[in-house]
């Protein structure tokens, strides 16, 4: 047996007034000799076993209603017969990932799970607990009425979300309901992918009990990638984009919301999308929204998918000598492929590329160390005058590889230029970079100063770093000294350098809905795809649930875009009938290793698996019918 009040059961020491009542009534005073007492007494001793065993039956009652009282207080659970079911510790996972926004005779998946909750929510009483739990891992917790209340304001995700993190989550709100019997209940649309995860969610002795609603046969066209190329158009580039659909399908693509191409495709699945690439140009300037979709189908979620692209004339480089020949090369390079335009040094918008121990150079500036090991001194005074808040090192001759660093902790994404090119890279000379602020930090257009960031380390030191006008490599580019001028990302990524890093171009984030995003600094805003600002007062953000592109504000500049879109696995709905949905069921089984995790097959089965686990039933009605029983027939007794 368990309580939920147990406090209430000092209640029981009440007990001991009937009792001291029952002894009162016991104590005789002085003997008066009357013949009137002399008849009472004679008569007393005549019924005097009848007075006893009424007193002692008055006293049990007593002591029995004082009892039941203290015990029903303190709502005890037993494996007892009992009124309704025990008192529950319920955690409910709702599924409202992308996929169950499909439409079905009028009537969206979404919808039917959530009166699938409804219904259960409806059979809780009011000594239970619950909680809704979200595949986006938002909990609403409360009484009944309230969740149903929160209920109706839930919608599908723009995303996938993660349901094992919300079923890990549920799990502990379940055991924190103690000592109510704790329950997880999840009910999902049964697609493949709902809980695609590598971890399992020990469940431990806490009962799971499994919906997978079946959807029938579905249709769905979906855009599965979209991404403009390069990143910069000058003023013309390229959109890559995939389409899978179950038969031909039309689609548009958009520049700031005017249809500049159009086409079709033949049917093709989700995992063998067809791939397109079309070439064009745009007449606007700045950051330029894009979108390729096709018509809208049961699942409108991903029936269109966002990219972003910045239109400009190319950066402008001044050469220096000092820079050494490799890289010199790869900015003809990029000059002739007109990525790039050759500008004298010091002009506005202008990036000077030299070593550092060249003379006279100006912010912005890419810098390498100088071939010279004795131009060492000359390099770092001029990172002194520039106001670089790194100094050169002693030289190492000693092989080490690279490493690309991460500012913020985040994951590195290592399909982009700015890790490949560092990552493994070997290093045989080099000057380790030291940070030496000492005042002479840059200040960024705010007037704070500017966080260095480091691109790449090397034997453990700095080795690359950037900051506010300025990117600075601790080797020279050349093959005796790094292998850093010969690996196939180098040139992408020196154009990344001088037009976002050292450029007006700025970020490009691409990210799904839900997702954490870190190291955002100078961020002061995210413009929505309305219009709408809201102040950012971190270098953090959750990315909005909505897809679409989201430009990064400072102040009143844009200086990068945050492009949302859904995981394209999402839209992987074929076979979502019932037989699908069992098929889900027993893959969220593998996922979840714990005592009791059992599949429903109907919702009728689901509420009663859920409240069959509740161990025992809850014993305060029949405490209270005992206590009221007893009080009466005491009243009875009494008067009788």
């Amino acid at each position: 047996m368990a309580f939920l009040a147990p406090l209430f059961l000092t209640l029981a020491t009440l007990v001991g007034v009937p009792l001291l009542v029952h002894l009162l009534r016991r104590k005789v005073g002085r003997t008066v000799d009357f013949p009137a007492v002399r008849y009472l007494t004679r008569m007393e001793q005549e019924h005097s076993r009848d007075l006893k065993l009424r007193h002692r039956l008055l006293l049990l009652l007593r002591i029995l209603a004082v009892l039941a009282l203290a015990l029903a207080a303190a709502r005890p659970i037993a494996k007892l017969a009992g009124l309704g079911h025990a008192p529950v510790s319920l955690a409910i996972v709702l599924d409202n990932s992308m996929s169950t926004g499909i439409i079905g005779n009028e009537r969206s998946v979404f919808d039917s799970l959530r009166a699938d909750v409804r219904g259960l929510l409806s059979d809780l009483s009011n000594d239970d607990r619950a909680w809704i739990v979200t595949a986006d891992g938002r909990v609403i917790g409360g009484s009944a009425p309230s969740l149903l209340e929160a209920l109706n304001g839930l919608a599908p995700l723009g995303g996938r979300g993660d349901l094992a993190a919300a079923t890990r989550r549920a799990v502990g709100l379940a055991r924190s309901g103690s000592p109510r019997a704790p329950v997880v209940a999840i009910v999902s649309d049964g697609q493949r992918n709902a809980f695609a995860t590598d971890s399992v969610v020990n469940a431990g002795t806490v009962p799971v009990v499994v919906l997978a609603h079946g959807t029938g046969s579905v249709r769905n066209r979906a855009v599965l990638a979209a991404r403009a190329e390069p990143a910069r158009w000058t003023p013309s580039g390229t959109v890559n984009f995939a389409i899978s659909a179950p038969d031909s399908a039309d689609w548009r693509l958009l520049l700031d919301g005017r249809t500049v191409a159009r086409g079709a495709v033949a049917s093709a699945p989700v995992g063998a999308p067809v791939r397109l690439t079309q070439r064009l140009a745009s007449n606007s300037t700045g950051w330029v929204r894009g979108k390729v979709e096709v018509d809208a189908d049961a699942l409108r979620a991903d029936d269109a998918r966002w990219f972003a692209v910045r239109v400009a004339s190319p950066p402008m480089v001044a050469v220096r000598s000092e820079g050494g020949p490799f890289l010199s090369a790869a900015l003809s390079t990029l000059v002739e492929e007109k990525r790039l335009e050759r500008g004298a040094e010091g002009a506005a918008r202008s990036v000077t590329v030299a070593g550092a121990d060249a003379a006279g150079v100006r912010l912005p500036v890419l810098l390498t160390a100088p071939l010279d090991p004795v131009r060492i001194g000359e390099a770092n005074r001029t990172l002194t005058r520039l106001g670089i808040p790194w100094r050169f090192g002693a030289i190492a001759r000693n092989l080490v590889l690279a490493r690309a660093a991460s500012s913020d902790g985040a994951p590195l994404d290592t399909t982009a230029a700015s890790v490949s090119v560092f990552e493994g890279t070997p290093v045989r000379l080099r000057y380790p970079l030291v940070y030496s602020p000492g005042g002479t930090t840059a200040a960024t257009s705010a007037g704070a100063p500017a966080i260095p960031d480091t691109l790449a380390t090397a034997g453990g030191s700095a080795w690359a770093v950037a900051g506010e006008g300025y990117v600075l490599i601790g080797s020279p580019l050349e093959p005796e000294a790094t292998e850093l001028p010969l690996r196939a990302a180098f040139v992408p990524w020196v154009l990344e350098a001088l037009s976002r890093r050292l450029g007006e171009d700025g970020r490009l984030i691409e990210a799904v809905p839900g997702e954490h995003i870190a190291g955002l600094r100078g961020v002061t805003g995210l413009e929505s795809p309305d219009g709408k600002i809201v102040g950012t007062n971190s270098d953090r953000l959750t990315v909005p649930n909505e897809a679409g592109v989201y430009y990064l504000r400072r102040q009143a500049a844009r200086i990068g875009a945050l492009v949302v879109n859904p995981e394209p696995e999402e839209s992987d709905v074929v076979g979502m009938g019932q037989g699908a949905a069992d098929s889900a069921v027993a893959a969220m089984r593998t996922h979840i290793a714990g005592r009791d995790v059992t599949p429903a097959t109907s919702v009728s089965a689901w509420r009663t698996l859920v409240f069959d686990r509740a161990a025992g039933h809850g014993l305060l009605l029949p405490l209270v019918a005992l206590a009221l029983a007893a009080l009466l027939a005491e009243a009875w007794l009494a008067r009788h």
